[in-house]
């Protein structure tokens, strides 16, 4: 159950969706249905229950003859394919709760969603990364190697000074 809509992929709604009694003895009601997915992971059937503060996961639902197994330990929870032991989802646990993040499910946007960063922050990371070459920071935004560098298609529009002077050579002295 989720109560975000927008997570939600061939969503159908419920003209008269039925009630469904949480642990305080409050009441929500189902609008829809629709299913999470990405290349590796579909939850399907997922609930929409609007004003629902938390996700919330049926365990017994989601390994029910799907061919995925659930493992709980002491730091968090894992979600695994059986058959090639291929870890598909991972979270941590948070005191008492083994909250269920959404993002990676939901995955990285495709390469058609790139757009051109503007100069300033193409020189921002490229002064970030070591100055770096512009080609192996695109291969780095393509790849997802690096937490927290935009999804942007980086140019280089003209030479940094600290490169250029990096570069230069300088003549051999006569002997």
């Amino acid at each position: 159950m989720t109560g975000r809509k927008e997570e939600l992929r061939e969503f159908r709604s419920l003209k008269n969706g039925r009630c469904v009694k949480y642990g305080n003895n409050s009441f929500g009601t189902i609008k829809g249905y629709g299913m999470i997915k990405n290349s590796d992971f579909t939850i399907r059937k997922v609930a929409y229950i609007e004003g629902l503060k938390d996700n919330l996961i049926s365990v017994s639902q989601l390994v029910m003859g799907t061919g995925l197994k659930v493992s709980f330990d002491d730091e968090g929870f894992e979600i695994i394919e059986k058959q090639s032991k291929k870890v598909l989802l991972k979270s941590e646990r948070k005191g008492e709760m083994y909250p269920l993040n959404l993002n990676p499910i939901r995955g990285k946007p495709t390469i058609c969603l790139l757009t051109k960063a503007n100069t300033d922050d193409s020189w921002l990371w490229h002064r970030r990364l070591s100055h770096l070459n512009f080609k192996e920071i695109n291969k780095l935004v393509l790849g997802d190697h690096v937490r927290g560098l935009p999804l942007l298609k980086f140019d280089k529009d003209h030479l940094c000074a600290a490169c250029e002077m990096g570069k230069q050579s300088r003549k051999s002295h006569p002997t």
